[in-house]
């Protein structure tokens, strides 16, 4: 597997891999552990979910940069995550499909559309909001 373009590392990281994109979405997968992994839940807490969607944005503008050729990093923040809807709780086994696409820019924000699925059915949902690059300090 190689290395998403995101800091998080095993156990907070909630995507193993980039299945597709087009460019203007992206979708990822994560394998949830089984009982007695590395954590061992009798369900996937909905924030977890949550998380998973932000990981996915990060991850899939790190991506588009990499195939436009785009040298060095570009930060970004996330600036928020809103309209969340959770319909399903993933078990321990279970294979999250992570969906997210750009559905705005405007100035350095992007909004994009994430959406967890397990199985074939919608188990979570949000509108994320992004802030590229660096916002500057205040008082500097």
């Amino acid at each position: 597997m190689t290395a998403l373009p995101i800091p998080h590392r095993e156990p907070f990281l909630f995507l193993t891999q980039l299945e597709a994109t087009d460019g203007e979405e992206a979708i990822f997968s994560y394998e949830m552990p089984r009982h007695g992994d590395s954590f061992s839940l009798k369900m996937f807490p909905s924030l977890l979910m949550v998380e998973a969607m932000a990981q996915a944005a990060a991850a899939f503008h790190g991506v588009r940069r990499q195939e436009g050729g785009a040298a060095g990093v570009e930060t970004g923040v996330l600036a928020s995550v809103d309209k969340v809807r959770i319909s399903g709780r993933p078990r321990p086994g279970d294979r999250l499909t992570i969906k997210i696409a750009r559905r705005k820019t405007f100035g350095p924000m992007v909004l994009l559309a994430g959406e967890v699925w397990v199985s074939h059915r919608l188990a979570a949902s949000a509108e994320i909001y992004v802030r590229r690059g660096t916002p500057p300090l205040e008082g500097a």
